[in-house]
């Protein structure tokens, strides 16, 4: 029984190597010559944990379009995990919460004043859009902007869900996702703290 589970269990990497690499290998891709063995298995599996959030039709879809995408005169040769990121990117995009940036910005003193000055979820609008976080004078000013428009907005919706008032067309579900959205921001931020970070 526990000999059978693990030969019916696949991980998420095992997954991507099934549907992705396995298909490019047997069409010829391979390192250079004199690529290290321990660096082609560390290059096969960063691509595997990079592309482990796809699901199995988006694979399939990278698959066939790396298929032309070989580095070298040949083409047979592994392209570059920026590539596949690039591609994969554009077909099915990263869930913002996968990428690790993001974590540590919203675990750092970063994360605990936007959670002080109730800018989380204009932060993390700003990470969705750009993939970064907001850096310059002018970006601050915009995520700021956008918590105090938030911030109104909230007050604004609860007011009327207090009063007894069904909310206008939308506003239900847009405070929906606001708290959605800042509860699980919020998350972020605080296991920092329960880590001790």
């Amino acid at each position: 029984m526990t000999t059978e589970q693990t030969t019916t269990t696949e991980t998420n990497r095992d997954r991507v190597r099934r549907l992705l690499i396995a298909p490019l290998q047997a069409r010829g891709f391979r390192f250079p010559k004199g690529t290290e063995q321990s660096e082609q298995v560390k290059r096969l599996d960063a691509i595997a944990d990079s592309m482990g959030y796809l699901g199995d039709e988006s694979l399939r879809v990278l698959e066939q379009c790396m298929r032309a995408k070989g580095q070298g005169s040949a083409r047979c040769f592994w392209p570059e995990l920026a590539s596949f990121e690039g591609y994969a990117e554009a077909r099915e995009p990263r869930p913002l919460g996968e990428l690790p940036a993001v974590l540590r910005w919203f675990r750092s003193v970063a994360g605990r004043e936007a959670l002080a000055g109730n800018r989380l979820v204009a932060e993390y609008q700003f990470w969705t859009e750009k993939k970064r976080p907001p850096t310059s004078y002018r970006e601050k000013a915009v995520v700021a902007r956008r918590a105090s428009e938030h911030a109104s907005k909230v007050e604004r919706v609860r007011d009327r869900i207090s009063r007894g008032l069904l909310p206008f067309d939308g506003d239900g579900e847009w405070l929906a996702w606001y708290d959605e959205t800042e509860a699980k921001v919020r998350g972020y931020v605080e296991a920092a703290s329960e880590g001790g970070a």
